[in-house]
């Protein structure tokens, strides 16, 4: 591992320092858009001063499982208006974007409810990039097909009313999403047409879902597997869920294993918040929005 010290030259030929971390010895590459020299070009992505101008020419640029980073500018910016917009297909590659709340770099969905970023690749890494919705009852926003990959970190938001993500994260078919990780992500989804923030639509393995903040409306769930998963994680995190559907917290398969573990969830629906197939539930709190009453272990004590 090599530390880096990542700069940026400002006016007057000053360094601003952006980051400071330990990352793997791959290459890393520059995305900018709000750079004036900014190109996808051959020559550029090398440095913070001639950076490229979209994230997925500079997947193109990686090599696969080189450890190579991709690091995004804060205030960065794309609309996306096609399937497949960004393709995530090479493995073992970090997308990190840099800036805080206001600057955090935004990927903007539009144009058609197909348009969405692909994960295919084993071992991808995406950390604060913010997410938008920008067309009513896109599909998904995510479509994840690769094993070990990691959402860490990012936001995903409706732009304005009628505009939305059916589902956030979608995953693929048996076993290929093994091992997803996503945490510390802010989901921001009330649309009443959405159906799930998380969807596993076939059985997956050791995937972790832990210390996000869900706040929406997911007729579904805003975690749901359709396929049975087995050692599963879901543990530390916060759903507010305006659907008054049972089960619409968190929805695992029968059969399911694993561990369902102190998370606070309320939706409109009397009871059943959590229902967890076979895995462990352990201190896990549920209420009923609109009523002034603390929250009770969900499922119930018998």
């Amino acid at each position: 591992m090599d530390t880096k010290l990542f700069v940026r030259r400002q006016a007057g030929g000053m360094f601003a320092i952006i980051d400071r971390e330990f990352f793997p010895s791959g290459t890393i590459w520059w995305v900018d858009s709000g750079h004036a020299a900014a190109s996808d070009s051959a020559g550029f992505g090398g440095n913070p001063d001639k950076p490229l101008a979209t994230i997925d020419y500079a997947i193109g640029k990686c090599t696969a499982n080189a450890g190579d980073v991709i690091m995004v500018m804060p205030g960065h910016a794309e609309t996306l208006s096609a399937a497949g917009a960004i393709a995530c297909d090479v493995a073992g590659v970090t997308i990190r974007g840099l800036g805080g709340y206001a600057t955090m770099p935004k990927l903007t969905l539009d144009t058609a409810v197909t348009t969405d970023i692909d994960i295919s690749a084993a071992e991808v890494t995406i950390e604060n990039i913010w997410f938008e919705a920008h067309f009513a009852d896109i599909t998904a926003c995510l479509d994840i097909t690769g094993k070990g990959c990691t959402l860490r970190g990012c936001r995903f938001v409706e732009s304005t009313g009628n505009m939305n993500f059916l589902i956030v994260i979608d995953t693929g078919t048996a076993n290929q999403c093994d091992g997803l990780l996503v945490e510390d992500c802010w989901f921001q989804c009330p649309d009443a047409a959405n159906t799930n923030a998380i969807s596993f639509d076939a059985a997956q393995d050791a995937c972790i879902i832990r210390n996000n903040v869900f706040c929406g409306d997911w007729g579904t769930a805003a975690i749901a597997t359709v396929g049975v998963v087995t050692n599963v994680v879901i543990e530390n995190n916060l759903i507010y869920n305006a659907a008054a559907a049972a089960d619409s917290c968190i929805n695992l398969a029968v059969g399911s294993t694993g561990v369902v573990v102190r998370n606070l969830v309320g939706n409109a629906h009397a009871t059943d918040k959590i229902t967890s197939g076979a895995s462990t539930v352990a201190e896990n709190y549920g209420s009923v929005i609109a009523e002034d009453l603390q929250g009770i272990l969900e499922p119930i004590a018998t």
